[in-house]
């Protein structure tokens, strides 16, 4: 068995002639992406909590103030608007400290895929297992501009009886899902030839080496 670990979220991947099992331990990126993130998202929730609630308006008082004493007063709409904001912030810096991961083992007889969800703050693994025979059109997937290094995101789509499945849902980068795209192929799976994959994973590569030359030239 092959075993080796690539890319800033520590893709464990491992290979027989017969299996597949890549597991993202590092799904948010190394522990001080995470910290950072955290402190930003509640930060800000920190920001919007001032005004919303403890800052006093040209009458004297504050909104916590009107909500306990003469809720009429209270700027409703606005209010709400900001505090779901609030809570949504808080949430997410909490979430960068829980268990996060996700998991893809491959047989030629059978996939299955484990994740810790987004809204999960225990570390619970959802499992989801499929016939091999059932699935097709395992590919590296674009999502969006807009990561928090400016990145594209990207995930590993695939299709199970014509419904769209994902795994590594913005924790893959397009180096690791090369690596794990052909191994899928090597045990069967129906992996159709992709055009732009080499070129995204020529400028991923690209990016670490100007990334690690950067902090070299820093530190």
């Amino acid at each position: 068995m092959r075993k080796r670990y690539y890319g800033p979220q520590q893709f464990e991947i491992k290979v027989t002639s017969d299996s597949l099992e890549a597991r993202c331990n590092l799904p948010f990126g190394p522990k001080r992406n995470r910290i950072a993130g955290s402190v930003v998202a509640i930060g800000a929730a920190a920001l919007i909590l001032y005004p919303t609630w403890l800052s006093r308006n040209s009458d004297g008082h504050s909104n916590w103030w009107r909500l306990t004493h003469h809720y009429s007063m209270l700027d409703f709409d606005g209010v709400v608007i900001a505090t779901a904001f609030l809570v949504l912030l808080s949430l997410i810096g909490i979430r960068l400290f829980c268990p996060a991961g996700a998991i893809l083992i491959c047989d030629r007889n059978q996939v299955a895929t484990s994740r810790i969800p987004w809204y999960s703050f225990t570390g619970r693994w959802v499992t989801r297992t499929y016939n091999s025979l059932d699935i097709s059109g395992f590919r590296l997937k674009y999502y969006f501009w807009g990561s928090s290094h400016g990145r594209s995101v990207y995930g590993i789509r695939f299709f199970v009886n014509g419904t769209t499945k994902s795994i590594f849902h913005g924790s893959i980068e397009p180096p690791e899902a090369y690596r794990i795209l052909i191994e899928l192929k090597s045990l069967g799976l129906d992996v159709p030839a992709d055009p732009e994959l080499l070129s995204h994973v020529k400028t991923g590569l690209y990016d670490r080496k100007e990334e690690e030359l950067d902090r070299r030239m820093r530190g």
